[in-house]
This record gives C-alpha cells, structure tokens and sequence, in this order.
C-alpha cells in the first residue's frame, strides 16, 4: 500500500471463521451484502485482508461515517471500526498513534491509556507484545498520558496484517450471525403482532432471505400501504438485502368457505391453512422451509398440541426462532430492533376475526378433516389467485402493490421480477 496513512473501516467477523473450508462461500456472501448496503451512500471498495474486510472510498473519505452507521446492522458482522491504514514501517504506525492519542487527549480529555496490539503476519519484525510495549513507551513520552493497563481511558489498538497496519480506538458491535443468503430462502408469516417480525429478524441472523406473507381483511391490498405492515416492512428490510417483499393474501376466500366452522377450531384451523398457503408461495419462490413468530405456551392456540397439528400433513420444515423466549425477551428484542412501537399500534387483523377461544387440545384428525371437508389446497390457490405484492425498494425509498404476474414487467425503468421467476 501506499505510504501515506489513510481512512477506512475494517469490519471483522467471528462465526464465519468456523466454517472451514467453507468459510470463503460466507466471506463472499458478506461482502456482496456490505457492498449492496453501501451502493446508495457512494462509491466504495471492499477488499478481504487477512480474514477482516476493508472498506475504503477513496472520492469522500467522510462517507464512512454514514457507512459505519449502515453496515452496523449487516448480519455476519461482529464489529466494525474507523481505521488508519498505515505502512508496515513502525515509524509510520509510530507517528499515526501519536496523532491518534493526541486527539484523544485534547478533544475527549484522556489521560491514561494502553496499547492493545495483534499480529496476523507471524512474520512482522516485532511480535503483538514487544509492539504493545515498544509503541506504549513511544507514546508515553510523545504525549505525556500515563499507561494503564487495567482500567485504561484510553484504548490505542493495533492490527498487523500481511501487507499494513490497522490502528484505531474505538470500535461497535454489529449484529453477529450469518450474512443473509447463505442459508437458503425461507417464507415468513408476518402478522402485525410483536413476536413475527422479531421472528423474522432472528431467522435473517441465521443467514435466511426471506419472503414475507401476510393475510389482511382490509378491502383492498393497496389500503395495507397506509398500515403498520408497511412500516414494519421497512424496518426489517433494514436487516435483509434489496429491501423487501410482503405477499398481501386476502382473508375474504377462507372465511367465505369455512363459515360453518366450529368457533373453537377456527384458530388452529386458519393456521393450519395458512400454513398450506405459505407452502405454496414457498414452492413458487424456491424456498426450502416456513417460518413463524409462535411462541410455546404463550396463547391458548400454541399448545404443543395445536402446534402439531398446524404442522400435520407438511412438506416442509416450519421454523418458530422465538419458541424459547418469554414474552419480556421478545419485548426487549423488538424494542431493540425498532418493531415495537409499530407492532402495538392499532390495526384489524385476521386473529380479531377468528374466535378467541380456541381449544387448547385440538386433534389431528379433526384439523385434517376440516382440510379435506373445505379442500384447502384448492382454497389455497383459489386464495393466491388474488393476492398481490408490497414491494419495498431499500434504494430508492419507494414502496408499492402491484399484482402477483407470471411474468416480469418494467415499472418505470426498473424490471420488476414477480414471484413466479425469483
């Protein structure tokens, strides 16, 4: 590299390096996502060094602020930090720490610190603790600071890698996880409850690009625009890639068909048949399981036996991420990820029509009776017939309805692809 020191971030990961030799199908993947993330924020670069991900724009150095800010919530990071790339020469890491510390000490009013430093190039002329210490004793005398090492104001940290020097002093947490993508994709029951969309956001930190569905009871899918779902799409999308897509799938079919349905069969029954829809769109989209925000336990229609008979007769696994969290974890996750104040507000869902009072034991064959009696898989389709799809774009901020096709159409300059070719 150059000799002048310059500005990047360096974004490190950790439960991708327990992949092996699998381990470089996730680095790309995270580095697809990094890049996707920072398109609309400008021109940037991200290069893999050393199992840590540099990312530089070299046209606006001060963008990186609004990076940081951004890739902070792409799954698969650890941490993330600003950074001064230095030449491997000790007097050019010398002088950047000083310049480094003496920032800290005018604009923050530091007056201890310590040297934190690690060595990824085995072949480097100092190892991790002769440059902590060497670098600490430099820095001492360059800015009067006194060394602390067990409970420092300061924290210079130093990197060496095969081809520079990384220094920085601060550093954030991102989410961890898995980069979104590289497990496979999944289609997601979205209610406008708290537990789904946390739902959702734990199986996108196990790595799944997810399709959303949702059932509405609104008149028309265009009125959900003006609605918590839209907003709740959006937030998520903030975790996945592109944006998002909500499959809007009317409630009117089913509720047509079953009118004659026992009051306290109606939940487990209707999730038993949303289940089946949700197989359907999973077949169209290529997605290999389903998942849920249910919850063991925590209403009378997650029963471990009314679970298992939603489940009855499935063709694919159905994930629940958040089945071993009490109510206050998921309270506090969705608190975290920005759902909460959404999935609260008021709006008229499917489970305000259904009967509140379901049978906590429901059986099998009862479920499988109504499925057959009311013939589901042709309700289902008849069902996906009118459904539509709500489509944010995480790029261009634009959000919109449009019909399920079976083919692509040009939405102003964009191609918009359907489900039927993803």
């Amino acid at each position: 590299m150059a000799g002048v020191p310059r500005s990047s971030l360096v974004v490190h990961y950790a439960e991708i390096g327990t992949k092996g030799n699998n381990r470089a199908f996730f680095e790309n993947q995270l580095e697809r996502n990094l890049l996707e993330k920072l398109e609309p924020l400008g021109r940037f670069k991200v290069e893999l060094r050393d199992q840590r991900l540099m990312v530089s724009n070299r046209d606006d150095p001060e963008a990186l602020k609004g990076a940081m800010a951004v890739l902070k919530e792409v799954f698969g990071v650890a941490w993330l930090a600003r950074v001064v790339e230095c030449p491997l020469e000790y007097e050019g890491v010398r002088s950047a720490a000083v310049s480094e510390l003496t920032l800290l000490k005018d604009t923050a009013n530091r007056s201890t610190f310590r040297v934190t430093a690690k060595r990824a190039n085995k072949s480097y002329e100092l190892s991790s603790q002769q440059m902590a210490v060497k670098l600490g004793d430099d820095l001492k005398k360059a800015t009067g600071l006194e060394v602390d090492l067990s409970n420092p104001q300061a924290t210079i940290f130093v990197d060496i890698l095969s081809d520079r020097v990384l220094l920085h002093s601060s550093k954030e947490r991102g989410p961890g996880g898995l980069p979104v993508g590289v497990t496979g994709k999944v289609v997601h029951l979205l209610s406008g409850g708290i537990d789904s969309p946390v739902a959702a956001w734990l199986m996108m930190k196990r790595g799944c690009d997810l399709t959303y569905v949702h059932f509405f009871v609104s008149p028309s899918a265009e009125q959900i625009l003006e609605t918590k779902m839209a907003r709740l799409l959006k937030t998520l999308s903030r975790f996945g890639i592109g944006g998002g897509r909500l499959i809007l799938v009317p409630f009117t079919e089913y509720q047509v068909a079953t009118g004659d349905l026992r009051p306290e069969y109606e939940p487990v029954v209707f999730r038993h048949f949303m289940r089946i829809v949700a197989e359907k769109l999973a077949h169209r989209v290529g997605a290999i399981a389903i998942s849920t925000g249910d919850n063991l336990g925590q209403v009378a229609s997650q029963t471990l036996y009314n679970l298992a008979c939603i489940d009855a007769g499935s063709s694919m696994p159905t994930l629940r991420p958040v089945v071993g969290h009490d109510k206050s974890e998921i309270v506090k996750l969705a608190e975290t990820i920005g759902t909460y104040e959404d999935s609260i507000a008021d709006y008229k869902d499917c489970c305000s029509i259904v009967s509140r009072h379901p049978k906590t034991r429901m059986n099998v064959e009862d479920v499988l009776a109504a499925s057959l009696r009311y013939d589901f898989p042709v309700l289902a389709e008849k069902t996906l017939a009118k459904a539509e799809a709500m489509k944010f774009d995480a790029h261009e901020q634009a959000i919109w309805v449009e019909p399920l096709e079976a083919a692509p159409r040009v939405k102003g300059s964009e191609l918009k692809v359907n489900l039927e070719n993803d």
